[in-house]
């Protein structure tokens, strides 16, 4: 039932100028909405291609941020292949980039230069450092946002410390997901006032939204904590008795109660230390090393029964084969097995989010390169004559 359903995007047409992670990780969440993105390359294809790139033509950064999309190779510096762009672009709902500012406007491919051939275009540019400011034309990646963003000593050990990454690309995700947020906004107007617009997200703007709660309190406070291996003895994770880990988040009094009872503890629960959250606060190290000697007294399996029959929220502490092998992904189908026409049958990650009148689904694997050049321009009215000059040209030529 569901596969006859149209998903929320469908007949939403995206032409897709990103490369690396940021932007396309965007569109690819636009194209499991059921929106259909053609990817423009350069001939060899973009840098994401050539990343961790195997024998068998798999890469995982490639293929985790290009599903289900087309391809169409364009050498931009031709302006056989710039004409292409303009004559396309009537034809889409939304034109994607993530260059540098203003180097869309040099190929003479700014937003200003398109909106009189769409003048409803929606236009997303993905920077990392915004379009504003002193640093807005310089070059940048995840990791040296994380950097600007104060993050790094967020995560490490705080101001004057030792700084921190979170895990690679965390600013490109974050970033990504704010911008096809952005874009699904700009639909909404588009619907509602029939107006477009340029959209404008960057790596460091997404990485202060994501740091919120620690942003306004530095804001308010003046004070950057940095990261706590255990901010509070009952909302962290314990090593047991085989040496793997149980998360456990009993943050209310009532779950404090409950922990105890699923420890078969009582005299914590009446100790006097411990008896009101203000006192395990201010005694925390003192829980710790309570909490510590009970969960290394049973292996780590031991404890999921009797923590889930007193409704403690909790979880075994997962690596990625232990996720993979969880039941609670796949039914939800946040992990997806698909068939892909060059790679076979791949285990992938699925859409975050589900709809139950439009469902997003995933369309496929990554496109091999230029494999759609041909049908996208067939579909713009070029002929087999003008395509096989375009080819001879170098314009839209795949090597």
């Amino acid at each position: 039932m569901d596969a006859m359903r149209p998903s929320a995007l469908h007949g939403i047409r995206v032409l897709d100028f990103t490369q690396a992670q940021q932007g396309p990780f965007a569109t690819l969440l636009l194209a499991d909405m059921g929106a259909e993105v053609i990817k423009v390359e350069p001939p060899g294809g973009e840098m994401g291609r050539s990343n961790g790139l195997g024998p068998d033509g798999f890469s995982s950064y490639f293929e985790g941020h290009n599903r289900g999309k087309k391809s169409l190779t364009l050498d931009l510096k031709k302006p056989e292949a710039v004409e292409i762009v303009r004559r396309i672009v009537p034809t889409v709902d939304v034109v994607v980039e993530n260059f540098r500012p203003g180097a869309m406007e040099r190929m003479g491919l700014g937003y200003e230069a398109l909106r009189p051939l769409k003048p409803d275009l929606i236009y997303a540019s993905a920077s990392a450092w915004g379009r504003s400011g002193p640093w807005a034309e310089r070059g940048g990646y995840d990791h040296v946002a994380q950097a600007l963003s104060g993050v790094m000593y967020e995560q490490g050990t705080g101001p004057g410390g030792e700084p921190h990454a979170l895990i690679g690309g965390f600013a490109d995700q974050v970033g990504a997901m704010l911008l096809a947020f952005g874009i699904a906004t700009a639909l909404v107007v588009r619907e509602r006032h029939g107006i477009g617009q340029h959209i404008d997200g960057s790596l460091i703007g997404g990485m202060v939204a994501m740091q919120s709660k620690q942003i306004v309190e530095f804001l308010r406070t003046g004070k950057q904590s940095g990261f706590q291996s255990r901010r509070a003895a009952t909302y962290t994770n314990y090593e047991c008795a085989d040496g793997r880990h149980v998360a456990i988040a009993a943050n209310t009094e009532a779950m404090w109660e409950r922990l105890c009872d699923a420890l078969d503890a009582p005299r914590l629960k009446s100790d006097p230390r411990f008896a009101d959250p203000f006192g395990r606060a201010r005694n925390k190290d003192a829980l710790v090393i309570e909490l510590e000697a009970l969960f290394r007294t049973r292996p780590m399996a031991a404890w999921l029964d009797p923590l889930t029959a007193h409704d403690v929220p909790h979880a075994p502490v997962l690596d990625y084969a232990g996720m993979a092998g969880h039941p609670q992904f796949w039914a939800n189908g946040y992990l997806q097995e698909i068939e892909t026409e060059v790679l076979g049958t791949m285990r992938v990650p699925g859409p975050p989010i589900h709809m139950s009148e439009t469902p997003p689904r995933i369309q496929g694997g990554g496109p091999p390169l230029g494999m759609h050049t041909e049908e996208i321009l067939l579909g713009v009215g070029y002929t087999w004559e003008e395509i096989a000059q375009l080819n001879a040209s170098g314009a839209t030529r795949t090597a």
